[in-house]
């Protein structure tokens, strides 16, 4: 049955909306309201707790403003995170009392953003605010005190990575809380990178990888290893890539840190794995990574990572080469024993301008990127 030309249905639909929209009104109405009472406050240098609580509502609505943030740790310094009376520093019950009370208040303001960070794990501010909180309780409590805030924060935010591996806010957030911890972690911590890269999906965490690449050389420092040691922890770590990579070629997260495993040592960065590697034992790692990849390829496996790494790889490789024929690369003459094989560079090119055409033919959106790439890396064109 229709009335005035409007099914029944449609008037639902209708009334509904119209509904909604004055509920939204309402809302932005009141969002409006609550804003300008903060902005008075703040204009008007109001430090009060009655000013903290409207901040509290008007953030739990817009987590991103920033400025009421600042507004915010302002008033805190104020009222809640001052420092004891003068009167009451000389007295040891006072001091107490004090203390019991700051300590309270910092674990209330971190669990007033708890629930924040549960519904925005990737708003920035949040995260700030948190590591500001951490950091008064650095500078107003006693170390011991302040301590077991930073160790609670690391059982916290791994918990948080648990939920979502791959938020790098989370990620960045971890590696500032460990810095604040005063003995080493590194051990955990790369024990950590690797129970979440063998877990479903984890090969795939780009943040993951990454902080594996910044702990290694601070692992192998804290473990005083030698030249082979080194050199035996970088083959294992290529050999984790190689089996993941022959299941998965076209995971970019893999390919990372591939890169940064073999490029870094390769041309010998200061954070690498091996950073007192030979020139030719440079040369023969690139090589054995190159023969690998291409072994992949005539298998069957083949993708833009595979590709890509290939060409610059060669490239490298080349590179390498002539720094050893040229003798600038410093080491003892009794190394050349083994006796230099032929290659075939015009051959290796001609491989790679086959590489960079079946990567234009698989991603042609970036072909000319790729052919960028061959001019640079080895002067072949496509």
């Amino acid at each position: 049955m229709a009335s005035h030309g409007i099914s029944r249905s449609e008037y639902a639909a209708q009334s509904r909306d119209e509904h909604l929209r004055a509920r939204e009104l309402k809302k932005i109405t009141e969002y409006n309201e609550l804003n300008d009472r903060v902005q008075e406050q703040r204009s008007a240098n109001d430090r009060t707790p009655d000013a903290l609580h409207l901040t509290s509502q008007l953030l739990k609505l817009n987590p991103e403003f920033y400025t009421v943030w600042n507004y915010r740790r302002q008033i805190l310094q104020r009222t809640l995170f001052a420092p004891a009376p003068a009167p009451a520093a000389g007295d040891p019950d006072a001091v107490a009392a004090h203390t019991t009370t700051l300590t309270q208040h910092l674990k209330d303001e971190l669990q007033f953003l708890l629930p924040l960070l549960a519904t925005h794990p990737k708003c920035y501010w949040l995260w700030n605010h948190r590591l500001w909180t951490l950091h008064q309780s650095t500078q107003l409590l006693t170390p011991p005190l302040s301590a077991d805030f930073w160790h609670s924060e690391l059982a916290l935010v791994g918990m948080m990575l648990r939920r979502d591996p791959r938020n790098f806010h989370g990620w960045m957030y971890r590696r500032l809380v460990i810095t604040h911890i005063t003995h080493s972690l590194v051990e955990s911590e790369f024990a950590y990178t690797t129970k979440l890269l063998q877990g479903a999906g984890g090969m795939s965490n780009y943040s993951a990888w990454h902080n594996r690449s910044t702990l290694i050389p601070r692992l192998l420092e804290e473990r005083a290893a030698g030249p082979q040691e080194r050199l035996d922890f970088l083959e294992d770590e290529l050999a984790l890539v190689h089996r993941n990579v022959a299941t998965n070629p076209h995971d970019s997260a893999l390919w990372f840190y591939h890169r940064w495993l073999v490029v870094s040592n390769a041309e010998g960065a200061q954070d690498c794995v091996a950073p007192g590697m030979g020139s030719r034992v440079k040369v023969m790692m690139v090589r054995d990574e190159v023969e690998g990849l291409k072994e992949l390829v005539e298998g069957g496996v083949e993708g833009r990572g595979i590709l890509k790494a290939l060409v610059g790889y060669v490239g490298l490789l080349q590179r390498l080469r002539r720094g050893v024929q040229g003798g600038d690369d410093g080491e003892e003459e009794d190394e050349e024993d083994e006796e230099d094989e032929e290659v075939d560079e015009e051959r290796e090119r001609e491989e790679v301008r086959g590489w960079l055409e079946r990567l234009v033919v698989i991603d042609p959106m970036r072909a000319g990127r790729y052919r960028d790439l061959g001019r640079v890396e080895l002067g072949v064109g496509v």
